[in-house]
């Protein structure tokens, strides 16, 4: 600790090695050009060593279930350009990487985010055809050009001009928000002492950018008038996707927090060509511990954006339509990747492309969206439906007779009835699977209703969906009936009834065992028609733990692999979710069921 104070390369060591297990800590500090797990393991990038305690090396943890660079493993990197023309091999790391630098200027922001679009204008077509300039959102912060530094809000009038957009955490309230009673004055001046560090910084990087227009949904928005919330919630496709450049605040978890951190990775020179400093993780990796890729309403603001430059508390990140790039000179497109982050990206990519073609996207692309918007959370409950209206607006573009419903869309309403609750999957296992070893996630009810029982939109928590041969599907829809809400994107309580008919049956659900998966049989246990068989896996939604009797509807059925909705019956006749459920590697017992009519609220 005390040579840190005076020597770069024990502060850098310090820096990372200082939050490792204090048992870690034993025998002599040691540079290892080799990697470690019990074996050695060979390292064929020529400037990367991990530094570890030799008589805990072999225990040292590998920092992730992917393929990669352990933890505290550091790298020797260039710190100044390559020459013009100079081409490295692959495996020499120390001269293709680049240092990044502690700080963030200005004028650093700027040559970085040049260069990163350069690449794009160069080497992908899509990123060729975005225009530069989109229209003006409703409002922008005027933040002047030049010399002058006069902040205001600007009513535009239609016109096309460059404009950055900032997607960051609330936090919790921010006090500086445009409301009925301000929202004049601030048409002539905003005092920039009273906005929080993250709208100062996004200010800051707009400038450097060369860009007058910035927008903040807490500034352009008049945030106590629902009309005018309504109203630009709907547009939340275009404000983003026309932005020149969307800021990403991607760790700060409050409004407070700031993102253009000062003190953001020591390095150690070695001389005048080259540096020393850590290896930082894989993007994908990293991008699970956001707060921003927590939040809700981040993930449509990710996916419609055309260019986006996310802060993160280590190094900038520059994603286009086709690529995401690091400051450290690592590139990732994830085209055969199968992190759950690496598969948003895929979603965005291919998204991108059918709008660009004008090629309609496949129904599943709308539910892998919804298995990555699940797993994030929201301040305000009825927020669900309104905070993904910008990627349904997008996802309709590509499909103009397609009927929006709570969060799912009518002419697909069977696989979008298939939701369940999210399995986490065991390391390793290459496929979707239920096993006696996995867990399930816990859904809980929101506050207040906010849609009917057969949407996913009704329930909080992670999901998955099924995703079924379309000659399996057995039941037939007859009507989507929506009280509140059909096609209406931002509706934030939608309500409506579903009639189908199908193979009906009552059922008698069990409970799991030993944290395993419930199940469906014909009688109660105990009773002397009781049999063990019927199902062999049953998803509750919620109290899980209850036995009880209920109804199931079939909706898929092939021979070896069928899913049934599992419903209770209202006192009126009427249905309501409350499962999934599935029968695996037997046969459906079709004779036990009747076909019949039903309504699901």
């Amino acid at each position: 600790m005390e040579s840190a104070k005076v020597c770069e390369l024990c502060s850098v060591m310090y820096a990372d090695l200082a939050h490792m297990d204090p048992a870690l800590h034993r025998g002599w500090l040691g540079l290892y050009p080799f990697w470690s797990i019990g074996l050695t393991a060979w390292n064929g990038w020529k400037g990367l060593f991990r530094a570890g305690f030799r008589e805990s090396l072999s225990q040292m943890p590998w920092g992730s279930n992917n393929w990669g660079f352990p933890l505290h493993t550091f790298r020797i990197c260039r710190r100044g350009p390559l020459r013009e023309g100079e081409e490295v091999p692959w495996l020499d790391t120390y001269r293709r990487l680049p240092v990044v630098p502690p700080t963030l200027s200005p004028s650093y922001i700027s040559q970085m985010v040049t260069g990163w679009q350069q690449k794009c204008l160069e080497s992908h077509p899509k990123c060729a055809q975005v225009s530069p300039n989109g229209e003006l959102p409703t409002r922008v912060i005027d933040i002047g050009e030049g010399e002058t530094f006069h902040i205001r809000l600007y009513e535009s009038k239609g016109e096309k001009a460059p404009y950055t957009a900032l997607t960051h955490c609330w936090g919790g309230p921010i006090p500086c928000e445009t409301t009925e009673a301000n929202m004049v004055g601030r048409l002539s001046s905003i005092n920039i002492a009273d906005l929080p560090r993250n709208f100062r910084d996004a200010i800051q990087v707009t400038q450097a950018l060369g860009v007058r227009y910035l927008w903040i949904d807490a500034l352009c928005i008049v945030q106590d008038s629902k009309a005018d919330w309504l109203k630009e919630a709907g547009k939340m496709s275009s404000v983003f996707a026309g932005a020149t450049v969307v800021i990403s605040a991607l760790d700060a978890p409050t409004s407070t927090s700031g993102f253009l951190k000062q003190d953001r990775i020591p390095s150690a020179a070695i001389n005048d060509e080259y540096a020393i400093q850590k290896m930082l993780p894989r993007i994908n990796d990293y991008l699970l511990t956001c707060p921003l890729i927590r939040r809700g309403w981040c993930m449509q603001e990710r996916l419609l954006a055309q260019r986006l430059l996310h802060f993160g508390k280590e190094q900038m990140f520059w994603e286009c339509q086709t690529q995401l790039m690091s400051e450290d000179g690592r590139k990732y497109s994830d085209e055969f990747n199968t992190h759950v982050m690496a598969e948003f990206m895929k979603i965005r990519i291919r998204m991108g492309i059918s709008i660009a073609q004008g090629t309609e996207l496949e129904w599943r692309t709308w539910y892998q969206l919804l298995e990555e918007y699940t797993r994030r959370s929201f301040s305000v409950s009825t927020d669900k439906l309104p905070a993904l209206a910008g990627a349904a607006a997008l996802f309709k573009s590509t499909k103009s007779a397609a009927t929006y419903v709570a969060g799912l869309w009518r002419e697909d309403l069977v696989r979008g009835l298939l939701w369940v609750a999210h399995h986490v999957r065991i390391p390793g296992r290459a496929h979707w699977n239920i096993s006696p070893k996995s867990t399930i996630v816990e859904l809980s009810n929101p506050p207040e209703k906010r849609a009917p029982s057969w949407s996913w939109a009704a329930l909080d928590g992670q999901l998955d969906f099924y995703e079924p041969q379309t000659e399996n599907v057995v039941v037939e829809v007859l009507d989507v009936a929506m009280s509140v809400g059909e096609n209406e994107l931002t509706e934030a309580r939608p309500d409506g009834t579903i009639k189908l008919r199908g193979l009906v049956a009552q059922m008698f659900y069990r409970p799991p065992v030993n944290d395993g998966n419930g199940s469906l049989t014909f009688h109660q246990p105990h009773s002397p028609k009781y049999e063990s068989h019927g199902t062999n896996v049953c998803i509750m939604d919620l109290n899980r733990q209850s036995p009880r009797h209920c109804w199931v509807v079939v909706l898929v059925q092939a021979i070896y692999d069928s899913m049934l909705l599992v419903l209770d019956i209202n006192d009126d006749g009427s249905y309501r979710r409350i499962g999934r459920g599935s029968v695996q590697n037997v046969e459906l017992e079709t004779g036990r069921f009747e076909t019949q009519i039903i309504e699901i609220i």
